[in-house]
């Protein structure tokens, strides 16, 4: 539902099943909306008797987190002080890091204790003119340089190699355990860019070509025999109802409904 800024709302439209389509447009729900605890894939989880974990590695006051993440019910909050500080790139908390942290709470956990983790990453937050000693950009638009997209690209490099750290780890643990993985946004880079890429730029387009610049990639990975699936469209709205089915979790009233809807309207948002 959203393009360039406002994670937030893809957080919310995750966990609740909500959609932006029905707030008005500009809102904040987590500034906004939030008084009381919502049902959530967060308190589905608690009910099944899992932990509750978020991690986001930077300031706890930003959108309100630290105010928002205990109202879903979370049972632990980390933020970027639970951090290694020295494990920047660019001057955000590594993707890598953020994985170790989940890795470490993974090995420290209780007895029988399962885990639910949502973690939102901060490495490859915009912008991304700016030049850092501790982050060499190796990856580039082929034919043309802009300087934000050649940074973006060898920033998305690195996500690649961490999730790969990330993965390589947990396939090889005992227990089940099922990684989704989705984009919150596309990044806010160089106007011309985008006109090269299809041809007009942000403005005057088709749907088909708006439907583009609010088109993130997703995937369902278990460390257990699961269907191999694609699914071509879907939204952040439906993407928490899937999860819970590739776990193998009994869907409650909401996400059953959620289920059948989405075989009439397979994709919903703020557009």
């Amino acid at each position: 539902s959203v393009f360039g800024a406002k994670t937030p709302n893809s957080e919310w439209e995750y966990m609740t099943g909500g959609s932006m389509a029905f707030l008005p447009v500009g809102s904040v729900v987590y500034q906004q909306y939030i008084n009381d605890t919502p049902t959530s894939i967060v308190s589905t989880m608690k009910n099944e008797g899992y932990t509750c974990v978020a991690m986001h590695p930077y300031y706890n006051t930003g959108w309100s987190r630290h105010l928002i993440y205990p109202t879903l019910g979370f049972d632990e909050t980390y933020f970027i002080e639970d951090f290694d500080e020295t494990q920047m790139i660019r001057k955000y908390i590594s993707d890598k890091e953020l994985y170790r942290k989940i890795i470490e709470r993974y090995e420290t956990r209780q007895t029988e204790e399962s885990l639910f983790f949502m973690t939102i990453s901060m490495q490859n937050h915009g912008g991304y003119r700016q030049s850092y000693d501790n982050f060499k950009e190796n990856y580039y638009k082929m034919g043309r340089s802009y300087s934000d997209v050649n940074q973006y690209l060898s920033l998305i490099k690195e996500s690649d190699i961490a999730l790969e750290y990330l993965i390589t780890y947990f396939e090889n643990v005992e227990e089940p355990v099922e990684i989704v993985f989705f984009g919150d946004h596309h990044p806010s880079l160089n106007s011309n860019f985008y006109k090269l890429m299809n041809g007009k730029g942000l403005s005057g387009l088709t749907l088909e070509e708006l439907q583009a610049l609010y088109t993130v990639p997703f995937f369902i990975w278990t460390n257990y025999d699961t269907p191999e699936e694609t699914i071509e469209i879907t939204s952040l709205n439906f993407l928490s109802t899937l999860t819970l089915e590739r776990a193998g979790i009994t869907l409650p009233a909401y996400n059953q409904f959620l289920a059948e809807f989405m075989e009439y309207v397979p994709a919903i948002n703020a557009r």
